[in-house]
């Protein structure tokens, strides 16, 4: 009799004990089944689609720092999707406008992120072209890893990846880069053509340009080739004033003359080239001078 009790308890234990592990598993596939419903409704009451989407930052003195506007917006909790994309960066001296096909504001940080045909241009003419441009306005920076061209008078750049403050009055260009000058009173007149390995700095308020490793300049004249170049050019008549060249400095005429220096000098209103350091010469011709040719 003792025995029968245990074995029908123990047969009503199990009983219980599976419809509880039932019970668990139906729950757990109804949390699954319906969370996910619910949390792709919840995202579809975040999303909102509104059209011509306007935002404006300030800064702590109330002055406008960043306004962005978008033909239509997708707007999330976090971030804004934006079709045709007009933004101003504000800035005392020059302000910039950028327009894209699309971008992203950042609804926390108000960092935006632009994509395809993205172009910002200055009040002076600066004018900076790639496919996607990252800017944020805390730090007053713009920033793309993709090809970028920027373009201002008779100087036009090239490189992959690229920097710059909000003016644009800063670039700084992170590789493969190459730079044509062109003659701004003779466009028939072959350009000078630098290329470098990077990084390039180009500082538009200084009128200066400084390149990094295997700097190599064609010209009509020459070839000049140094591990670090500085290029001055004046700012009313946008030529070129003076070439400084530093470390493996390989000057080629166009005869083919050769000269080996640490460092050197290139004058062009005077047309005429000072080598500094150990130098080395090897001349084809003799019918003209060094400084005449490059």
């Amino acid at each position: 009799m003792i025995k029968k009790f245990v074995a029908a308890s123990a047969v009503l234990i199990l009983a219980y004990l599976a419809l509880i592990e039932c019970k668990l598993w139906f729950h757990a596939r109804h949390d699954a089944k319906f969370g996910k419903n619910h949390a792709q409704q919840e995202q579809k009451e975040t999303a909102q689609r509104v059209y011509s989407f306007s935002f404006s930052k300030y800064t702590e003195d109330g002055e406008k720092e960043l306004e962005i506007e978008g033909d239509s917006a997708d707007i999330f909790s976090k971030n804004v999707g934006l079709i045709n994309v007009i933004a101003k960066a504000y800035a005392e001296e020059s302000p910039v406008t950028i327009t894209a096909d699309q971008g992203s504001l950042d609804r926390s940080t108000s960092e935006i992120l632009l994509n395809r045909n993205v172009v910002a241009t200055t009040e002076n003419g600066t004018r900076l072209m790639t496919e996607q441009l990252e800017i944020n306005p805390n730090d007053k920076r713009m920033e793309t890893k993709a090809e970028t061209k920027v373009k201002k008078d008779n100087i036009h750049i090239e490189g992959i990846g690229a920097t710059s403050d909000s003016q644009l009055s800063k670039v700084t260009f992170k590789k493969n880069v190459t730079v044509v000058i062109q003659d701004p009173d003779s466009e028939s007149q072959s350009p000078t053509i630098i290329t470098s390995d990077g990084p390039l700095e180009v500082d538009y308020k200084r009128n200066l340009a400084h390149f990094s490793k295997n700097v190599v300049a064609h010209h009509a004249q020459g070839t000049l080739t140094a591990d670090y170049m500085d290029v001055v050019y004046q700012k009313d008549t946008r030529r070129v004033s003076k070439i400084i060249a530093r470390g493996n400095v390989i000057i080629v005429s166009k005869e083919g003359n050769k000269t080996f220096s640490d460092n050197a000098v290139y004058l062009a209103k005077e047309e005429r080239v000072i080598l500094g350091g150990d130098v080395e010469a090897e001349y084809r011709s003799q019918e003209s001078g060094l400084g005449k040719n490059f």
